[in-house]
Order: C-alpha cells, then structure tokens, then sequence
C-alpha cells in the first residue's frame, strides 16, 4: 500500500471565520451474494455494507466538517464505482470527495477494503485494506471514519475510541453503580462489573486495554487493574487514607496515586 501526501481539501476562510461542511459521499460497500447470505445468518444483516457505510456517515456529519450527501442522488452503482468512479457522475451532485468499498467474509473472516477518491482532481487519495471477526463490523466504520478523516484534515481521527464510566441505576436512596463501557457514539454498551460495591474514576492506561479504578470494600478504598478484552480482574491493594484517585503513569507501567498517612 502506498499512499501519496496531498493537501486537505477542507478550505477555512479565516477573514471571515467561515467554514463550509465538504461535500462528500459515501457509497455503501458492495458485497457478493455469498458474503450476503453469510452476514444474514452470523450477523442477522442483510445489507452489512449499507450499515457500515451509515456509521461513516453519522461519524463525519456529527464533525460539522463535512456534509455527506443523499444516497437516492448518486448515479453509480457501489460495486462499479469502487473499481472506478466515474467522477463527472460524483461531480455532477456537488460531490467534492467520494468513498466506496467493499467488504466480505474470507475464511470466517470479515475482509474491509475502502478507497478515498478526490472528485475534483479525479484521482484516488487512500487506499486500504483490513481483516476483522465479524462482530467487529461497527468497529469498521469507525477505522474507515478516523482514516478518512485524518487524510482530508491533517488531524488524527477520534472515531475508533470508547468511553468508560460509572453507570448509576436505582432509587436516590439505595443507587447502584457499575463499571461501563460504550462506543464513542453510544453503540456496545458493556457493562464490567456487577454493582456489589461502589466504584468511582475508572481510568485507561495509554493503550486503552486495561483500566484501573478506585472501589470501596467493606468501607475502605481498594484499587483495581481490569482489562477490559478479558473481563480479567486484579486487586492492587487496599488504602485507607486515599486522597487522590489512582491513574496510570505516562508510559502505562505503573500506578500513580496518594493517601494521607
């Protein structure tokens, strides 16, 4: 894969402070009739690549940066403008970049591969490809997003990102509160622990795989390393005196926290 530095095309008029959203669409991914039966019995999907194509859409629109256009406009079928865009149809809708794709099941694998075209120079921009399991496919239209994104900005896209927090269910009273964790856009909610015990400032290490938390056990502040893939789950030790929660140290390796002595 080789990829070619160019300029955004993203145009701010700084005199006025104005910034028009980029006009740009994103084609659904075309599949083959095997990989549809075989998204519609793992996945219960009939069209997966529509799906994903949606998540890129919602990701770029929800940015302001960008305003993807109506599909019922576009003059070129999916599985041909991947292979070449006709770009006076793209152009001819105001389209000022274009993203197509396609996507299938490979040895019970889900293999994505998406391309970046600039409308207006009629020339591809970014070219990728990627293998995934199958209950992974939201997690692709993130990827597809942060990697569109940084190619048109210059800035790292934020897409392919969780948020973990403290859920908390149940009268004012008697509150339970648990461990979660969700997509950026709210999808896969999960919850890690089962609200026996108060938990409080969950926090990710650099690599975003484990995280450490403060819970109190039989009223004394014990801390916790999780992690999150393997539901594995380990106690750090028990500090009474607590004073500053637990947070991870820049390079990931330790834990930082204080207490009073």
């Amino acid at each position: 894969m080789v990829q070619f530095k160019a300029y955004a095309l993203i145009e701010v008029d700084i005199t006025r402070g104005n910034l028009s959203p980029l006009p740009i669409a994103v084609s659904p991914l075309s599949s083959d009739k095997d990989s549809l039966a075989k998204f519609e019995k793992i996945l219960k999907k009939k069209d997966l690549g529509s799906e994903i194509s949606i998540i890129v859409e919602n990701n770029l629109k929800q940015t302001g940066l960008f305003n993807p256009l109506e599909k019922d406009a576009f003059l070129q079928k999916p599985e041909i403008a991947h292979l070449k865009p006709r770009f006076e149809d793209w152009a001819l809708i105001k389209s000022q970049a274009l993203i197509t794709g396609k996507v299938e099941i490979v040895d019970e694998k889900l293999r994505v591969e998406f391309r970046l075209w600039d409308v207006l120079a009629a020339k591809e921009m970014l070219a990728l490809a990627f293998t995934t399991v199958p209950t992974n496919w939201r997690r692709v239209g993130h990827i597809i997003t942060d990697k569109v994104y940084e190619r048109l900005t210059g800035e790292k896209g934020y897409f392919d990102t969780r948020i973990i927090y403290v859920s908390e269910k149940g009268p004012k009273t008697k509150r339970i509160k648990k461990l979660a964790i969700m997509d950026q856009d709210g999808y896969n909610l999960k919850y890690l622990t089962l609200g026996n015990e108060l938990v409080l400032t969950p926090r990710f290490n650099p690599t975003n795989q484990m995280v450490t938390y403060l819970s109190y056990f039989r009223n004394l502040p014990r801390v916790y390393l999780l992690d999150i893939e393997t539901g594995e789950q380990e106690v750090v030790g028990d500090f009474p005196g607590m004073t500053f929660a637990p947070r991870f140290s820049p390079d990931g390796k330790k834990i930082i926290m204080s207490f009073a002595m």
